[in-house]
């Protein structure tokens, strides 16, 4: 959608005008109403307007691109087979073949932005996190703009959080959505890879596309999902907020009493977040958590 429609659209959301025949009185230009209306958030009925949730508008535009992309194997193939006529797709079989294959083509065509979406943790438990740091050591840039999606219920123990950790340290950031619908690749201005089932996971084949037009796709419908999702964030230690209580000059029993506990277990935590830093007194212990912590004030 163009800039000039989405400055249209808030500014629709804000006045809600009852006709179109009411825009110019409200200094509003009607030229980009009509690509807000075939994308379905206006819906024009004779001169009346009428406003659709945002949200829902995204929702249909999200089930309808998941539709087509799941019948993109099927098309490539119609397309494949018309005579005058080929894209360049390569069939992959089998997980470690397809991680082998991401790294062949990146060191061919280093990543520019990837982003992956994963039904589960299994593929990058039992594949990819053992050797990820080595396999995208060597592309730096395109890993700092990577992300990854993962459905929010794969994420649950301390053996879960620590995949996470591995994606995180090689400079992914991750999104937690309600739900993934398949595993699918994107690297817009590179390629995109796609399940020949969609929604299998973890897909057994995939298919490595590098056409224009089917990247571009992939890429909305990822950008989709990941618009959608919420940031994941580590969960941070019990010690945590009983420092942050001690930075501020509190006692331990005052600290105690804010958090509605016994002095002791504040004893224990500081204790606890000592061992963590490796330090021998509290005036260490403060200096570690301050520096770790700088930007947080």
């Amino acid at each position: 959608m163009t800039e000039p429609a989405l400055r249209l659209l808030v500014s629709l959301l804000q006045a809600r005008p009852a006709r179109r025949a009411d825009l110019p009185a409200l200094g509003l230009d009607d030229g980009p109403l009509d690509e807000l209306i075939r994308a379905g958030f206006v819906t024009q009925t004779g001169d009346r307007l009428s406003y659709d949730e945002p949200a829902a508008v995204l929702a249909r535009q999200a089930h309808a691109t998941a539709g087509l992309i799941a019948v993109l194997p099927d098309l490539t193939r119609e397309w494949q087979n018309h005579p005058r006529t080929t894209v360049g797709v390569e069939l992959v079989h089998g997980h470690e073949e397809q991680w082998r294959a991401w790294a062949r083509h990146a060191a061919l065509t280093p990543p520019r932005a990837p982003i992956n979406l994963y039904p589960s943790l299994d593929i990058l438990r039992d594949v990819i996190a053992p050797s990820l740091a080595d396999v995208v050591g060597p592309y730096p840039e395109g890993m700092r703009h990577a992300r990854a999606v993962l459905p929010a219920a794969a994420v649950v123990t301390d053996d879960d959080r620590a995949v996470i950790d591995v994606l995180i340290r090689t400079g992914l950031r991750v999104r937690l959505a309600r739900r993934v619908e398949s595993w699918l690749y994107s690297d817009p201005e590179v390629l995109c890879a796609l399940p020949l089932t969609w929604g299998e996971h973890p897909p057994p084949s995939i298919m490595i596309v590098h056409d224009p037009a089917i990247r571009a796709l992939t890429a909305a419908y990822c950008e989709t999902v990941w618009q959608a999702a919420a940031q994941y964030r580590t969960p941070k230690p019990e010690f945590h907020d009983v420092l942050r209580l001690l930075a501020l000059g509190m006692s331990d029993r005052a600290i105690a009493t804010a958090q509605c506990t016994s002095q002791r277990t504040v004893e224990r935590r500081i204790a606890e977040a000592m061992a963590h830093y490796d330090v021998g007194t509290r005036f260490e212990l403060g200096m570690a958590w301050s520096a770790e912590h700088v930007d947080e004030g």
